[in-house]
């Protein structure tokens, strides 16, 4: 098997990251912040650059890469209230976010929502179209996924 059709792909940390599915509820919302919470003109932040930025703003070291990489595959689900807090203080949301709906946050804005909301062509663009009829709003929409894939740039999909 090639290194493109691997299951699992290398990071900068020179650990292989599970390219599947992360399991459990808070292994899939913090890789859903990962995957959707960075500046437009660049990728996703990677394991490390998180653990030091949160390590830097803390002055001293709260959180490593690779524990980071263990929440972010399931393969720890158990972290403490400091390392909840960094990590929602990094990405911008509530701690609430990492836990079940019942537990809090049920009306709190996606994560993924509020970084699109900080650009304020997206924000322009919004407010614009609220009020829209149903028909209105699927031109819009149909319009977007086209600019989309003329830009190369996939679908932006719902969030969980």
């Amino acid at each position: 098997m090639n290194a493109a059709s691997s299951p699992l792909r290398r990071v900068s940390n020179g650990m292989s990251e599970d390219a599947r599915p992360a399991k459990g509820l808070f292994a899939r919302r913090l890789d859903h912040l990962f995957k959707t919470v960075h500046p437009k003109d660049r990728g996703p932040y990677t394991n490390p650059e998180v653990a030091d930025a949160i390590n830097k703003a803390a002055g001293e070291n709260v959180i490593s890469q690779t524990y980071i990489w263990q929440l972010r595959t399931g393969k720890r689900d158990n972290p403490t209230k400091k390392h909840i807090s960094a990590l929602a203080a990094f990405f911008g949301v509530s701690p609430l976010y990492f836990f079940a709906d019942e537990e809090g946050g049920r009306d709190e804005i996606p994560p993924d929502v509020v970084q699109a909301l900080k650009d304020d062509a997206v924000r322009d663009v919004a407010l614009a179209a609220a009020g829209l009829s149903d028909e209105s709003l699927e031109a819009i929409r149909a319009l977007i996924d086209n600019a989309r894939k003329l830009e190369g740039l996939p679908r932006e999909q719902p969030a969980d």
